[in-house]
């Protein structure tokens, strides 16, 4: 495998600290985070950071599967992160609100839709760190 899982976690955890600092700091003006940017933004940021790496490592695009594999290992360490987690967010007010109101069944159905789409963002934000890294070889 290419990517460095343990350095693409780490990418993804500082992103997410860095989303709940600015969610901390918009919220004292008053303004509001978008609501799926805290899901989306942190994998955007490390798959394309890994990508760039990959991309200075092979100095050739990865082939289609390959890239599948290390978009599903990369989600991967985003479930094992997240349910790592889990424990420091089980009391905050919005998860105590989730957990009373909705089914735990439907909970890990969302969980699971939740960890598709971040797939897909690692998938296409892979091959576009790629791309990048390509791009700045090139010049």
């Amino acid at each position: 495998m290419q990517v460095n899982l343990i350095r693409y976690g780490l990418w993804w955890m500082g992103a997410s600290v860095a989303m709940l600092l600015a969610g901390l700091l918009l919220g004292q003006f008053g303004i509001a985070m978008p609501a799926g940017l805290a899901t989306v933004l942190p994998p955007m940021i490390a798959s394309v950071v890994e990508g760039m790496r990959i991309a200075r490592a092979t100095r050739a695009p990865l082939p289609g599967r390959d890239a599948w594999i290390c978009a599903a290992a990369m989600t991967g360490v985003v479930a094992v992160l997240t349910v790592i987690q889990l424990p420091l967010y089980w009391n905050s007010p919005m998860v105590t609100e989730a957990r009373q109101t909705i089914p735990f069944v439907y909970l890990a159905g969302i969980f699971l839709l939740l960890l598709a789409v971040i797939l897909m963002v690692n998938r296409l934000f892979l091959g576009h760190g790629i791309k990048l890294g390509l791009k700045r070889l090139e010049e």
